[in-house]
């Protein structure tokens, strides 16, 4: 058993603390520590703003506004500089390690050589790369010639789209393209479907789709989606959803006639493909199909026992219990039809064409993949088009450059956002028809522009100037555990295998009642950030005794790039750090015959550069004898200059 005086404690630990910032250089010989400390601190949004405005950083900034040799300056690097105080966050060209320093001298001058700042600040990665595909957008408004030839003959004039016409836009969009190539389908579009062949023109009855979910009595398919996205409906909640039928469903049976036949529907207002299943729908109340007879997804002939004919571009509202299949939105258990309009159909007659009068624009982003356009579509974030009518109320020029008008138009489009959901609006940005694109995320309170933002810690360390070049440093004595944590596995009559000692720094040991007792204990640091690291080397003070020269067997510290939490996971992977070898050929470690802490020197670390690591001290004892290990004054840094 060690005996120390008390007095003496305090003596030893200064000692040891002022020698152990001298062997690592943090300052010279005649050097007397006044106030070290080790402090973890996160900047707020002032500190942004006052990192930009600190004059030293100003002029490291501006000596970066560098002509080259035909006189040109290059601004990236200031530009970005000042960018920090509007992002609130360091980016990928100004970096805290650059502008930090002057930071921490000017707010704490108080603080004495050996101290270390555990700094946690934001950094901008940009924006998803995916966006950057949109600024080769093209646009595509819908000619006259266009309508014409969607509506066909008898229906010309007629210059807008309907949910019936929908379908059939792609027809008229360019027959190539390169591949991925990214159209911004202009159109003018009607929400009810034209009368043709009347003697005075007339329209379907309007208002089918107008108002709210309440006075219409059912959803669109993009509303009940959205409202299942914001948790306001649930599996089997019984609902109704309208919609236009957009592809048949291949049914199998042995029997000659349908009961009951399948159908997708999509949203009669957007014209965009949230598609429904209506699962073993039948018709009006509740009649029975009669024949069925499917040819692929766009065509079949279906009639129900009434005689009525059921065709592609038909408006339908649906009543069923909600469900979810395989990814596929539907109505299921016990769905039918309790609406049907058919689709317009011109008489033999010479047509009177219907009144050109469109509800208004809409801009939908159409793609052309494997030869042939289809809705842009993105499973990870929802992808709109900035409506043209938009344009026409907030731009003259017919350009838009305030985001605050996206974030206006995602609040109106996207009622039921949920927090964490991705929306992304392409639009055009500038006179000359260019366009860009912006993914923002709902905070649950608003829709926040998505800058790649990620949360990073790096150490900063005082020498002659405040530096980044130590990634983790604990002393120990003084500090206690701190942030290192333990997982042991022991028996009794042993009560732990790590703790902390005033006197000795944290310590490892199965011994209890006079005999050593099977245990193994690990002591693991929190995580180190090396992604910046170039050279690191890990080092720190260890005693050991009483092992009978055991140490190899009962010690070792590992390293991990995989922590999952748990030590024993076979996914941490670990590696095993080697120990320094001395002249003679045998390896540096302790004896264990002595309580006399003596120094690891550096410990390789370059093989983890660019990862974020954990340490671990593991301890292992599997036979009645136990050795007692003693560690302090851990430090990973770079090598001394």
């Amino acid at each position: 058993m060690k005996k120390v005086l008390f007095f003496l404690a305090s003596v030893l630990m200064l000692a040891s603390c002022e020698n152990f910032y001298i062997n690592q250089n943090l300052g010279g010989s005649d050097y007397n520590p006044t106030d070290i400390r080790t402090v973890d601190y996160t900047l707020t949004d002032a500190d942004y703003k006052n990192i930009v405005s600190n004059k030293d950083n100003i002029a490291i900034a501006e000596a970066t506004l560098v002509a080259d040799s035909l006189g040109v300056v290059d601004s990236t690097e200031y530009k970005a500089f000042l960018q920090i105080a509007t992002d609130l966050a360091f980016n990928k060209v100004a970096v805290a390690d650059v502008y930090v320093p002057a930071f921490l001298a000017k707010s704490f001058p108080q603080f004495s050589k050996g101290s270390m700042f555990n700094i946690t600040y934001k950094t901008s990665e940009g924006a998803p790369a995916y966006l950057s595909t949109f600024a080769a957008t093209s646009k595509y408004t819908l000619s006259t010639e266009d309508y014409d030839a969607i509506w066909g003959e008898g229906k010309t004039g007629t210059y807008y789209l309907t949910p019936a016409t929908m379908m059939q836009l792609t027809s008229v969009l360019p027959a190539e393209a390169e591949e991925g190539a990214i159209l911004a389908v202009v159109y003018d579009y009607k929400d009810t479907e034209p009368v043709f062949g009347k003697v005075e023109e007339e329209e379907a009855p309007k208002g089918f789709f107008d108002g709210t979910v309440e006075s219409r009595g059912f959803y669109t398919t993009s509303e009940a989606i959205a409202a299942v996205d914001a948790g306001m409906i649930v599996k089997d909640d019984s609902i109704k959803v309208g919609g236009i039928i957009s592809r048949w469903f291949r049914k199998s049976s042995a029997f000659d006639r349908y009961h009951s036949v399948s159908f997708f529907v999509m949203d009669p207002v957007t014209g965009q493909e949230h598609e429904f299943e209506f699962y073993n729908c039948y018709t009006l109340e509740k009649d029975s199909f009669e024949t069925f007879e499917f040819t692929d997804e766009l065509n079949a002939i279906c009639i129900d026992r009434a005689g009525r004919e059921f065709h592609l571009g038909d408006t339908v509202v649906g009543a069923g219990k909600y469900t979810i299949y395989n990814g596929t939105h539907e109505l299921n258990t016990n769905c039918y039809l309790t609406e049907w309009r058919p689709v317009s159909a011109a008489p033999a007659a010479a047509p009177k064409k219907a009144a050109a009068v469109a509800n208004g624009k809409k801009t939908v982003l159409y793609q052309y993949s494997n030869g042939k356009w289809t809705a842009y579509k993105n499973e990870a974030v929802t992808v709109v088009a900035l409506p043209e009518d938009v344009y026409d109320v907030v731009s003259k020029d017919g350009y838009v450059s305030n985001k605050n008008i996206l974030t206006t138009f995602l609040a109106q489009e996207f009622p039921y956002a949920q927090a964490g959901q991705a929306y992304t609006v392409v639009y055009v940005s500038t006179k000359e028809n260019v366009y860009n694109a912006i993914e923002f995320v709902y905070d649950g309170s608003a829709f926040v522009e998505n800058l790649g933002i990620s949360i990073v810690t790096t150490a900063f360390s005082l020498t002659d100037v405040w530096g980044s070049t130590i990634y983790y440093k604990q002393f120990i004595m003084g500090e206690g555990q701190g942030k290192l944590t333990i997982q042991e596995e022991f028996s009794e009559p042993l009560t732990r295998v790590w703790y902390y000692s005033g006197s000795y720094g944290m310590c490892a040991s199965g011994f209890a009642n006079n005999e050593s007792h099977p245990c193994e204990g690990w002591l693991i640091t929190p995580e180190i950030d090396l992604s910046r690291a170039k050279t690191p080397e890990f080092s720190f003070d260890h005693a050991f005794n009483k092992a009978e020269g055991d140490f190899l067997n009962e010690c070792s510290v590992l390293v991990t790039t995989s922590y999952t939490g748990n030590v024993k996971d076979e996914a941490n992977n670990w590696v095993q750090l080697e120990w320094n070898t001395l002249e003679d050929g045998t390896l540096d470690v302790p004896a264990g015959v002595s309580w006399t802490f003596q120094p690891t020197g550096k410990l390789d670390m370059s093989q983890f550069v660019g990862e974020k690591i954990h340490i671990a001290f593991r301890y292992h004892i599997t036979e009645k004898k136990s050795g007692t290990w003693e560690i302090r004054n851990l430090l990973l840094c770079e090598p001394e200059n």
